[in-house]
């Protein structure tokens, strides 16, 4: 099934039905950026995507995840853990610093303005403008230092080590930087937190709501997609997942 929407530019434009979007209470920016701030709402549904074992974690943070899709966003994301667990099986990676990482890695966004997120979105496919890369280090920024307090104020059994919060906390800060990672061959964790992150823009949820939210057809942010892809992810199976999720977003199209 699929529903008409309108793009920014008045063209129509069909995106699937299953894909709710709405706009957030008290918009303070101008009418002509609205398109930016449209989101996916939360429903509780979406907890079933969280691995049991970080569920009540996720609910901590969920508060601090309400804007930008974020929310949403992270619960899909790690859906995909149990896929890099099973690709990464024989290599020594703390797992628990990974999807904890994953969840905090973009809580900063709640401390940023409607103006900056929206400045964030205003691309056509993954690579940023320098109007788009400004809100993208700030949130890194802030975000660890949320991180930080939040990773001490929840009581976790066992509990986490110092050298476990300072890879969290370094995963957050370089979440949205994969050419950065992989040239500093940082650690397997911050590898693998960058590519989890990044698998959402592939993903059937993103790539529609996307289309409004960019302003730009499905066929055309397919191809963005495609050219994009390589530079967006540092571990060959982050690579091959994305590939496989635009393969199917090719054909929903």
């Amino acid at each position: 099934m699929l529903q008409v929407i309108t793009l920014p530019n008045c063209e129509p434009c069909r995106i699937h039905s299953d894909i709710k979007l709405v706009l957030p209470e008290n918009i303070t920016i101008d009418g002509s950026q609205w398109h930016y701030l449209v989101y996916i709402p939360w429903d509780n549904k979406y907890l079933d995507w969280v691995p049991e074992e970080y569920k009540d974690f996720f609910k901590f943070v969920l508060p601090n995840l309400k804007v930008r899709t974020t929310d949403v966003h992270t619960a899909k994301s790690i859906s995909f853990l149990k896929d890099f667990q099973k690709n990464f099986a024989n290599e020594k990676i703390n797992w628990r610093v990974v999807a904890l990482s994953l969840i905090l890695h973009d809580c900063g966004w709640s401390q940023l303005t409607q103006q900056e997120i929206a400045s964030s979105l205003g691309v056509k496919g993954l690579k940023l403008s320098p109007e788009a890369m400004m809100p993208k280090q700030t949130h890194a920024i802030k975000g660890q230092e949320l991180a930080k307090r939040l990773l001490s104020e929840y009581q976790f059994d066992p509990p986490i080590t110092i050298a476990e919060q300072d890879l969290i906390l370094k995963s957050v800060l370089y979440h949205d930087k994969p050419q950065e990672v992989a040239g500093a061959n940082l650690p397997l964790e911050v590898q693998i937190l960058v590519d989890l992150d990044h698998i959402w823009s592939f993903t059937h949820e993103n790539f529609w709501q996307d289309i409004v939210r960019k302003g730009v057809k499905p066929e055309e942010y397919l191809q963005n997609l495609q050219a994009d892809l390589d530079s967006y992810f540092v571990t060959d199976f982050g690579k091959k997942l994305a590939q496989e999720l635009l393969s199917k977003r090719a054909t929903e199209i």
